[in-house]
């Protein structure tokens, strides 16, 4: 019976917390929705702020801009005066305009001759530089070549002197050795 007791407090002691468990996540989420509102309401604060701030510089901007209406219509009168003066201007610069115009013109040929001539020099060093490496090339196969038959030039002198180190061998007069005398 004793141990029925205590696994029953055991039972309950983990109930216990379990309950307690659920209820910090439930209070964590809580907490958590509760400062997510907080959050919502401070930027909604801010912004209506900003909106009111807003409100009044776009106040402030429409009294400033009254102001510069005033002063361009005067503005206006005066710049048809201008305008009229301009436009005899205007006729000058358009002669000017036309004899710029044939100057451009004049150098724009020049610039295309001598771009076309230092497009026919590009050619002609590309040409040369094919030419060289095709040179270098040539170059490094006889070289090559060159190499190789002095490589078997060396092979047969180094053959030609064994062989006549051999028939040198061949050749000598055998040594007589003499008995020794008793």
């Amino acid at each position: 019976m004793k141990t029925f007791l205590t696994n029953l407090l055991i039972v309950f002691a983990l109930c216990l917390c379990g309950l307690i468990w659920f209820q910090w996540v439930r209070e964590a989420h809580l907490r958590h929705e509760i400062q997510s509102l907080k959050d919502g309401v401070f930027q909604k604060r801010e912004e209506i702020q900003g909106l009111q701030q807003i409100v009044k510089r776009t106040e402030d901007e429409v009294k400033r801009l009254d102001g510069l209406k005033t002063e361009l219509t005067a503005t206006v009168k005066s710049n048809r005066q201008e305008i009229a003066e301009l436009t005899k201007d205007l006729g000058r610069a358009n002669a000017d305009i036309e004899r710029h115009v044939k100057q451009i013109e004049a150098y724009k040929d020049a610039l295309d001759r001598a771009n076309d001539s230092i497009k026919k020099q590009n050619e002609d060093i590309k040409r040369q530089n094919e030419d060289m490496k095709k040179l270098a090339e040539e170059r490094n196969d006889i070289v090559a070549k060159h190499n190789k038959a002095v490589a078997e030039f060396n092979d047969l002198a180094a053959k030609w002197n064994a062989l006549q180190e051999q028939l040198a061998q061949t050749n000598a007069p055998p040594k007589t050795s003499t008995p020794p005398k008793k």
